[in-house]
């Protein structure tokens, strides 16, 4: 930051030493001769003028016309403070009767003509640095734009392989459904249900306003825990159950799903004494979710949290501060209850 401040300052002393050495030069061609006082009478005032107009007085002049039109008219009751700098400049030098200067027209003149001038500098300077900012700003929009476009490609890639792989994957449950029907009819049943939550899922998620029948939910959540039981041989220990009209609500797909898939996951459920508990109720103004489960000693995956993380996301979609989330993480159990208000 101060090296480049160091460089804008050079720059600057680079142009005003080129700019008052060609004046100069100008002066002593015509008169012969450069008279120091009176010089330095005209541009102190004039380029500190400059930078109070490009710093502070032009300061957002090009925002608007109302601005515009208000700068300009303080700009012309702003020369008696300049005229007036100039006379202290020349005080200091012992020049100049205050009354006499004030009366003097060549002065008032001069003083004018370099008021203008420097003025108009100033005003042609703030334009060019509004510009480059004008065009660096387009030039961000427009890099932003393009990463969007990009982003967007991507997003919809995405979607669109989401899309493939689990159509594919519900139709090759359907073709393993036709065949273990010969070997095993629990076997068969299980991919069956497998079949339902895929196509629950994609449907589900495809569907105009992203919500389903609660009564939905509470099926495929049953087909689930049928999945893992004959997974684990029966042997899972889960207390499940529902209270009150579920079909008279409706919830974005796979929410609880994804809460008890997270138990099944992480839970020590072959243990009578600590079974996974699943509570569901349904009343008139809201919907109850209850899940505790006894947590696993040994843990070889651990949780990433993406699944838990997209179901809040899309409670606040649906149900943006009608909702509240309450988890006990404890040594050796973890409960969960979700409160939805409808």
């Amino acid at each position: 930051m101060q090296e480049k401040m160091h460089t804008k300052f050079l720059k600057h002393l680079l142009v005003w030493v080129t700019w008052i050495g060609t004046t100069q030069m100008m002066v002593l061609v015509t008169r012969g001769e450069i008279v120091i006082l009176p010089s330095l009478a005209y541009y102190i005032p004039s380029i500190g003028w400059f930078y109070f107009c490009t710093n502070i007085l032009f300061k957002g002049i090009f925002a608007n016309h109302k601005t515009r039109i208000r700068k300009v008219v303080l700009l012309l009751f702003l020369f008696p403070a300049f005229y007036f700098l100039r006379y202290l400049i020349l005080l200091f030098y012992g020049q100049f009767d205050f009354v006499e200067f004030v009366k003097n027209r060549e002065e008032i003149g001069y003083s004018l003509a370099y008021y203008m001038q420097y003025s108009i500098f100033a005003l042609g300077y703030s334009y060019f640095i509004y510009s480059l900012e004008r065009q660096k700003r387009i030039q961000e929009l427009e890099l932003n734009n393009r990463q969007l476009e990009i982003q967007q490609l991507h997003t919809e890639y995405n979607f669109l392989k989401a899309q493939v792989n689990p159509h594919f994957l519900y139709n090759t449950l359907n073709t393993l459904f036709s065949h273990a029907q010969y070997y095993s009819e629990e076997l068969a049943d299980n991919i069956l249900k497998l079949s339902e939550i895929m196509r629950y899922s994609i449907e589900g998620l495809d569907k105009d306003n992203g919500m389903v029948n609660l009564k939905q939910e509470v099926h495929h959540l049953q087909n689930l825990i049928d999945i893992h039981q004959l997974r684990f041989s029966n042997e899972l220990q889960i207390d499940f159950a529902v209270s009150g009209p579920v079909g008279d609500f409706t919830i974005p797909p796979l929410v609880f799903i994804t809460f008890v898939e997270n138990a099944l996951k992480y839970g020590e459920l072959k243990n009578s004494s600590h079974p996974l508990i699943i509570r569901l109720d349904a009343y008139q103004d809201r919907i109850r979710f209850y899940c505790r489960n006894k947590k696993k000693k040994k843990v070889f995956e651990k949780s990433s949290g993406i699944g838990i993380q997209n179901v809040l996301k899309r409670l606040d979609v649906s149900y943006k501060g009608k909702y509240e989330v309450e988890t006990n993480n404890e040594e050796e159990f973890y409960t969960l209850e979700l409160t939805l208000y409808v």
